[in-house]
């Protein structure tokens, strides 16, 4: 990424772009800025890992808002391939012992990857569900798949990088490995699917619901069905 930005910053003060060739040029280097600023957090996350520094600040939550945020975060990626995101939600899912922000975080990793190895005008589905004492959520795309040899070293560090080098996808393969171990500091599971290459992929997360109700110091609002819906501008269907 910071090679294109060099390069295209390089263009723009030689002033050898037209009007429409300057927004086009600095929207490709908003776009690797962000992947640059990706990769430096994904390093520092890995740091703070593997110094056993990394924290989570759980508290009670649902899990539907932070779906829709995560979603309009990588709306203008599926906007640019074109992409059709259908998402499903089970307001009746329960609440997690989590956090917001490392959850979204789980999301928004699964959600690139899946924008990443979909082709344009592909498809990409995220589904939220109770599963007896868990809330699942569940994230399948049409993109490029996964080797049934590779599905076992889909979370390990690097790993995923050496395959999307091949692929011309670029990445340190860290997402996936900041995701398992996320999941698993909730307390939650995560899984890999695919019945091969170019036949699509699909995440599954599990994480342990609170009994009960809603917790009497919850401060946020409890979601309806039919709010979610107004907040995005693909095809949502809330049960």
């Amino acid at each position: 990424p910071l090679g294109v930005i060099v390069g295209w910053a390089r263009l723009m003060r030689e002033g050898a772009l037209d009007p429409l060739e300057s927004e086009r040029v600095l929207a490709a280097i908003e776009r690797n800025a962000q992947m640059l600023k990706q990769l430096v957090e994904d390093l520092l996350d890995v740091s703070r890992i593997t110094a056993g520094k990394f924290r989570v600040d759980a508290r009670p939550m649902e899990l539907v808002p932070v779906i829709v945020d995560t979603i309009e975060m990588v709306a203008t990626a599926l906007a640019a391939k074109r992409i059709k995101l259908h998402a499903y939600y089970d307001h009746g899912a329960g609440f997690v012992h989590g956090d917001p922000e490392r959850l979204q975080q789980v999301l928004w990793n699964l959600l690139s990857n899946a924008i990443k190895f979909t082709p344009e005008e592909g498809q990409i589905e995220v589904r939220l569900e109770r599963a007896r004492a868990h809330a699942r959520i569940i994230v399948y795309d049409t993109g490029a798949g996964i080797r049934r040899d590779l599905l076992p070293y889909v979370f390990d560090r690097f790993r995923q990088a050496e395959e999307a080098a091949k692929a011309k996808h670029g990445g340190l393969g860290l997402g996936l490995a900041i995701v398992r171990h996320l999941v698993e500091a909730h307390g939650g599971t995560v899984h890999a699917a695919s019945a091969g290459e170019g036949l699509g992929s699909t995440f599954t997360i599990e994480l342990p619901l609170l009994s009960g109700g809603v917790p009497q110091d919850y401060q946020g609002e409890v979601a309806a069905a039919g709010d979610t819906e107004k907040l995005l501008a693909y095809t949502a269907t809330a049960t």
